[in-house]
């Protein structure tokens, strides 16, 4: 399958994403509205930041034709470009953001590992045991928060990849609402689930239906955003 992972340092990339974005627009109108909704003006940068980066992920895999496009959510909340287009997801936390665009649907999950998790023992090893249920699961500890952290990854890149929800899978697998269902909505079959390497400040997974052993991650530019689009989509 078609598959781009770029990790986005929001803060390192943040004028060239803002210069990009005033030389070749490629925000949609809806993008810039939801923008100014947010009050605190760190999250606000933080958010346009991510999505100019998305949509230059997108237009590296999928072409010019993707510029101003709107994206629009499906039910269960996945969001999808509403003309149709590549497959995308993704996630960002404390100025960073991971951006997955695949041919096919996909979800990744992003967390750095300095996050404090508020939570009881129970809930940890919930959350532990019904990511352990999954395909390639690690050997992880419900004591550890990293690990706690890595299976919290792990669970949502298969709910984005899904478009069911993370509540959704967390009903199915017993994490809330009490025992697993007997029966599980989806199969844990039904997508490919991977670690990502993202350096030791963060952990991330990713979910699709058809991944390499060891899906590589790229770095976005702090810079020269024009050579890393190439020069046949400027």
């Amino acid at each position: 399958m078609a598959l781009e992972i770029v990790m986005v340092d929001l803060v390192a990339a943040h004028a060239a994403l803002a210069a990009e974005e005033q030389n070749r627009p490629r925000l949609s109108e809806e993008d810039e509205r939801r923008a100014v909704t947010i009050s605190d003006e760190h999250q606000r940068q933080n958010w346009r930041a991510s999505r100019i980066a998305l949509r230059v992920v997108l237009e590296r895999v999928g072409g010019q034709s993707l510029r101003r496009v709107p994206i629009r959510a499906e039910e269960g909340g996945r969001p999808v470009l509403a003309e149709g287009g590549p497959q995308f997801s993704i996630s960002h936390t404390e100025g960073f953001a991971l951006i997955a665009v695949a041919d096919s649907v996909v979800g990744v999950d992003l967390e750095a590992v300095t996050r404090k998790l508020k939570m009881s023992a129970d809930r940890r090893q919930r959350i532990v045991s019904a990511a352990a249920r999954f395909h390639d699961a690690p050997r992880l500890s419900a004591s550890i928060d990293a690990d706690v952290l890595t299976a919290w990854v792990r669970l949502e890149a298969v709910a984005k990849a899904r478009g069911s929800g993370i509540g959704r899978l967390l009903t199915e697998h017993g994490v809330v609402g009490g025992s697993p269902s007997p029966v599980p909505v989806f199969s844990n079959a039904e997508f490919d689930l991977r670690s990502l390497d993202v350096g030791p400040a963060h952990v991330a997974a990713i979910a699709a239906r058809e991944l390499p052993e060891r899906p590589e991650v790229i770095q976005f530019p702090t810079k020269n955003i024009e050579a890393f689009l190439g020069a046949k989509n400027i």
